[in-house]
Formats: C-alpha cells, structure tokens, sequence
C-alpha cells in the first residue's frame, strides 16, 4: 500500500462509519500519522512500524458497519491493543504538558467581591460634580468585574510571573514613588496593549507577548502603565472631563439643545465631538508624561531604555496581522489537504462573497489595535533616533521570549475557539503552524474549527461563525471567503486531516477534538459521548468547553 492509497483512506473517512469508541479513532489516526512520515523503504524495514500498519488495517476493519462485523470489531479490537501495547508502547507515551491557566470568573473571586463592595470617597463638594464622579467610578468598577465574571482575564503563572519579576526589579530601583497598590493581571485579548485602570490594577494582554523579544520591550511597556497610576493620570482625566460636564457652557448648551425642536442630533454630536477632541489631546499629553518617567524608571533599574522603545514600533505595525495581504500563504497550507483546491487557483475576478455588493466586509471601519498615539513620535522622542529598524510581527520564536509567545498564542486560540470566533482562531492557528510554533494543539484546535464550522453550518449559523468584517486584499480576507465558501464534505475532511497533521500530543487534546467530531459532524448523541470523554477524563481541562459547546 502506497501513500497516495493511505491518503485515499484518509480522504474516504467521511463516509465510513466512525469508530464509536473515541480512543479507537485516536489510534488510528495516530497510526496513519506516524506510518506517513516514513520513507516507503522504511515502512518494511522497521518492525515496530509494520505492526503499526497492521494494527492500522485492522481498526479500519472496525470502521465497517454492520451486525455482521460485530465480531470481526471484537477480534480486531483486542488484537490491535495487545499489538500496540505490546510493541509500540513509546507512541503513548509521548505526553504533552500543556494545560490551560484557570479562568477569571473563580480564580478572582476575592478581586470581584472587593470590587463589588468598593466605596466611592467624596471628592466634590459640589453635587452634580460628585454625581458624575460615581457613575464614572461606578463604570469603571462594573468594567472590571465584567472583565473578571466574563473569563476576560486568567491566571496564568507563566507570564504574571516575568511581569511580576520585570515590576518587582523598577519597585526596586524607584524608591521615590509608591507602587503599593498596583496588581497585575492577563487579559485574554488578542490585540497588543496593557492598560492601567487607575485603581491599581494593570491588565497586560496575551497578544503583547506575541510581539515581544526581550526584558527591556516589557519592561517598557509595564513601566509606562505603572507610570500612568504613579502620576493618578486617570483621576486627572476624571477631573477634566467633570469640570467640562459640570461647566456653565456645557449645562447650558445641553439644556438649549433639549428644548429645540430641529437639529437636536447635530448639535448634540457636535458638542460631544468637542469634548471627545479635547478628551484626546489631553490622552496624548499623558501618554508622553508616562513615557517620560518610563525612562526614569527603567534606566534606575538597569534596562536599555532605547532597546525598549522598539516596542512602540510594534505597537505601530500591530495591525499587520489583520491588514497583511501575505501573513502567511493559504495555498501552501492547505495544498496536500484531500480537498477542492479550485478555491486557491488565482482567478482575474472571484465572484464569491467577496465581489458582491454586500458582504462581510460591508462595515469598513475595521477596529485598529494601535490604542497609542503617534508611536513613531514618541519612539523617536526617547531614543533620539530618526531611523528605525525593521519590525517582524510575532515570528522570532529563538529568543528567550519563544516560550513566552507560544504560552500567549495558546491561550489566544483557546479563548477564540471557546467564544466561536471561528475565522480568527484558525487564523491565528495557521500563522503558529507556518511560523514554527512547536505546540502540536493548533493542528487539534484546527480540527475543532472545522467540526464547529461543520455543525453551525447546518444550524445556519456559519455566516456568523466566520465573519470577522476582515478588510479587502488580506490573508485574513482570504481564509474568511474560504471558510465561508468551503463544502460542508470539505470541511469534514478537514476535520479529520488535521488530526493526521498533529504530532503525538496529550492523548486528551485528541480525544477532546475527536469527541466534538463525534459530536458535531458524525452526528454522536451528545450526552453519552461526552459522558465517555469525561470517565476517561473526570478532571480534564475541556471540561467547561464540553458544557459549552454541547447542543
């Protein structure tokens, strides 16, 4: 048997009748992929190997349906586990470590309750101010505990532990300024920024390690947040925007506007629109008062204030993964895929979804991550440099940064998969496969985005499932037309090729993407699979994406 023969049954498992036992299924996928990796010569040379072919054939055996082959499946069964157990141990033992960091909603219980619980001083004598006051601490507050409640935010050890260590060492340093308050926490976004939100607490999203290479790019960045509460920037920002709220022009400009009969609207945007102008230069004037006093704080503990600075260069490019037309190349990766490849055929003109008047893409004012101001301007004010260097988004993975990046690019996908932004995780699980991110789970994850696909397809939904408003002319663009166009036989030969792709890992992260295969495509009652997966697996991780993936 050739490869192209093993191809032509891995393309015809869509039609066959799976495996009832998710372990069966994992087996002979990881049988499939280990038997393709070798050269043809070696397949008959290698013992352990030709046993694994066997077993291979013998649980395809299994795939047949039928009261008939009732027995033929017991036989086979035991024959391919004692033949495995007894000469291929090595394949399971082949554990991964990967695990995912406990989420917000029960990690933080005490920071939600003292949210909760918070009073709000008495700041203004004035009562209107004091009013505004409240419901603006009010919100700020209600934000967080959102934040928190909604699984926005983890505990991830990893990376609260190099931003501790980076704050602790600048704590050290600066002993002038009080840090007292500040806490550090990891929000799940994608988009590369850490925000300061005036109470103490300093959220650093997983999408800035992705872009960062060294101490000195985080210390930069955490440095300029704690700045941000050492110099009480929000409450001034507070104080502005009340003495606007509570000022004569504006209460009675508000009040003309209630009682006229025409243009309400435009006046009352107009006026917001003051504000709003105002509001931001005030932002910029911060931003480079907090990175003034950065430098302060980096250059007392020893960092290379001008190596830092980069990051803000980063931040400057930090759409590329969105507004990139070659992040990374759809054709190349789906090129030995058993599927239609016409879609990745250069066309003069795509009559898709892409040419039609209306489309995904519809709403054009596609949300830029750069949240900083002039980051040029204020990389050029720190350094004294007016030349810059090249800046590569995400893909240095032999610093001493890598296993940081892989730790963010995990939970990225976990949190994109988990919230059924489709587009976006295999986007993200397609650029860590192309760009040697070593951990196996993307291709696991890229299986689960087919089988949801799959299944919100024939639930309707898989406009909504795709659907990022990705911008013309872009790899995001690309992979959202394709996932948007692919048949639904495409897609369950996905599901499945995937798998194949995967290395060896955890045998839970297969049984997990095989369960919601079962699920999903194959079509499993819900309840008992998942009741299978979790005596196997009483305390698995996928737990809580099990309940919320279910039907």
């Amino acid at each position: 048997m050739h490869e192209h023969e093993l191809q032509n049954i891995l393309s015809g498992i869509g039609d066959k009748e799976p495996l009832d036992c998710p372990v069966g299924q994992r087996l002979y996928l990881k049988l499939l992929n280990l038997f393709f990796k070798l050269p043809p010569t070696e397949k008959l040379r290698n013992t352990n190997t030709l046993l694994t072919y066997i077993c291979g054939v013998l649980i395809r055996i299994l795939m047949k349906p039928g009261p008939k082959n009732h027995a033929k499946r017991c036989t086979c069964t035991m024959i391919a586990i004692w033949l495995i157990t007894l000469f291929s141990f090595p394949i399971f033992a082949q554990q991964s470590n990967i695990h995912f960091s406990p989420l917000g909603s029960t990690w933080y219980q005490t920071k939600i309750a003292a949210l909760e619980k918070s009073n709000i001083p008495k700041r203004y004598t004035e009562q209107s101010a004091q009013a505004w006051y409240q419901e603006m601490i009010t919100d700020r507050n209600n934000s967080l505990i959102h934040l928190f409640k909604d699984n926005s935010v983890i505990y991830d050890t990893l990376l609260l532990n190099k931003c501790n260590t980076i704050a602790q060492r600048i704590v050290a340093a600066n002993t002038n300024y009080h840090f007292d308050s500040i806490q550090f926490y990891i929000n799940r976004s994608y988009v590369p920024n850490a925000a300061c939100y005036g109470e103490g607490t300093i959220m650093v999203n997983l999408g800035l390690f992705l872009w960062l290479d060294n101490d000195d790019e985080l210390a930069l960045v955490l440095a300029h947040e704690m700045s941000h509460q050492v110099l009480n920037h929000l409450q001034s920002r507070l104080d502005k925007n009340i003495a606007t709220l509570t000022s004569a022009g504006f209460t009675e400009e508000l009040k003309d506007i209630k009682k006229s009969k025409d243009g309400k609207y435009d006046r009352f945007r107009k006026l917001m629109k003051s504000f709003t102008v105002e509001n931001g230069r005030h932002g910029s004037y911060k931003e480079s008062e907090a990175d003034s006093l950065a430098a302060i704080l980096m250059q007392q503990a020893g960092f290379n204030v001008a190596n830092g600075a980069i990051t803000l260069l980063k931040l400057d490019n930090s759409d590329a993964p969105f507004t990139a037309p070659t992040f990374y190349s759809l054709k190349d990766f789906f090129a030995a895929a058993p599927i239609d490849q016409s879609f990745f055929v250069v066309k003069s003109k795509y009559h898709g979804l892409s040419s039609a008047a209306v489309t995904m893409n519809a709403d054009q004012d596609f949300d830029s991550v750069k949240t900083h101001p002039d980051c040029v301007l204020r990389y050029q004010a720190i350094t004294r440099k007016s030349t810059r260097p090249a800046i590569n988004c995400c893909t240095s993975l032999t610093t001493g940064y890598g296993n940081y990046k892989e730790r963010a690019m995990l939970e990225i996908v976990r949190n994109l998969y988990e919230n059924n932004d489709i587009s976006l995780c295999a986007h993200f699980c397609i650029f860590a496969l192309q760009n040697h991110y070593s951990n196996a789970i993307y291709n696991d994850f890229l299986s689960l985005c087919f089988s949801q696909l799959y299944y919100s397809d024939k639930h309707l939904q898989r406009f909504n499932a795709v659907n990022v408003k990705a911008l013309r002319e872009t790899t995001l663009k690309s992979l959202q037309d394709y996932l948007f166009d692919a048949g639904i036989t495409d897609l369950d030969k996905l599901s499945v090729y995937c798998l194949t792709k995967a290395a060896i890992t955890d045998a839970e992260d297969m049984d997990f993407a095989l369960t919601m295969r079962n699920i999903q495509i194959t079509g499993k009652d819900a309840t008992a699979t998942i009741a299978t997966f979790n005596r196997k697996y009483p305390n698995s991780k996928y737990q809580y994406l099990l309940k919320l993936k279910s039907p």
